[in-house]
């Protein structure tokens, strides 16, 4: 029996922290994950267990948070 698809509405907010740009990543009003600028490079923030992942660009953070997540869920 095949699984029917969730539509899952993702939202993306910048705020500022300490003088640095954050994108926070949204499911619903929960924080699952932010994208910070280190350098040249990103760091991918992943809020349950606390895993930093560094990548090349904001759009790469997004789509790890976005994986990593489904990944740890269920």
């Amino acid at each position: 029996m095949a699984k029917k698809e969730k539509t899952i509405a993702v939202s993306v907010k910048d705020i500022e922290r300490a003088g640095q740009l954050v994108e926070q990543v949204l499911i619903g009003d929960r924080v699952i994950g932010e994208v910070v600028a280190k350098g040249v490079k990103f760091e991918a923030h992943l809020m349950g267990n606390q895993q930093t992942f560094v990548v090349k660009s904001q759009e790469e953070g997004l789509e790890t948070i976005l994986a990593q997540y489904h990944l740890h869920q269920g």
